[in-house]
């Protein structure tokens, strides 16, 4: 078993939180502000999907598209026939959806991040370069991971601790997956099958809640400089991608 993994893990789970940290640089939010968030928000999520999610979840597993739209129909399933049994209070003034679908996401970002965690440890249990390999390729999605979830944590309940808590929770998911593959690294580990499905379910949840939830909020607003704040987030997940390159490369250039 291999306990220095832990440490990659460790610097994995600390990058969601600085993903939902860099929401709290801006002191206060209009609602101009708050459009732009949303639109920020459904750009990364849709580029987290359709870049990073989808092709390694195809890479592994064919019936990949399967889990996609199983993905798309649980929320769906969850928006329409679950959440109307749940308040979230008065304090808020976001449409019902986007606080049915809030939880959706919250729930496909914990599965993801899980696996994640589980992921960087099984891969050092088989050698070392690829346990390397997959920490870089798990590290550049964990910002934009915690900077989207804390944004839509944040839209829902306009609390900055409970959006900076949100961010925690996908670090938390991310050990928890890591302790997960300690205890069964002795028994079974999930194969890369198993992992590219949960990508894939994960991937559906994002598209729907990018897609029928955050857009047409931004949409119906009709203001068009905060709807620009959707390139503004595929963007900046490219801008993260390759600052994590970087990051990771510049030792080995001198």
């Amino acid at each position: 078993m291999n306990w220095s993994s832990f440490l990659f893990v460790l610097l994995a789970a600390c990058a969601n939180v600085v993903g939902g940290l860099m929401l709290v640089l801006k002191q206060n939010w209009s609602r101009r502000g708050l459009h732009a968030l949303m639109a920020l928000s459904a750009g990364l999520l849709m580029a987290i999907a359709i870049l990073d999610f989808i092709p390694d979840s195809l890479e592994h597993e064919s019936s990949s598209p399967v889990y996609i739209l199983l993905g798309v129909l649980a929320v769906y399933f969850f928006q329409q026939y679950v959440a109307g049994h749940f308040h979230f209070g008065e304090e808020t003034h976001v449409h019902d959806h986007v606080k049915s679908t809030t939880v959706g996401a919250m729930a496909g970002m914990l599965i993801h991040t899980f696996f994640d965690g589980l992921s960087i440890v099984a891969s050092f249990e088989v050698d070392f370069s690829l346990g390397i390999t997959v920490f870089i390729a798990v590290l550049l999605h964990k910002i934009p991971d915690g900077l989207t979830i804390s944004s839509i944590i944040f839209i829902l309940f306009q609390d900055r601790k409970k959006a900076i808590g949100a961010a925690l929770l996908l670090g938390v998911s991310t050990l928890a997956g890591a302790a997960a593959a300690f205890v069964l690294s002795d028994f079974y580990l999930p194969g890369e099958q198993t992992v590219a499905v949960a990508i894939a379910f994960s991937s559906g949840i994002f598209l729907y809640v990018a897609a029928t939830d955050l857009l047409p909020a931004v949409n119906a607003a009709g203001d068009r400089r905060a709807a620009l704040f959707f390139f503004v987030g595929v963007l900046l997940y490219y801008v993260l991608q390759w600052g994590s390159n970087w990051l990771w490369l510049a030792p080995s250039l001198h």
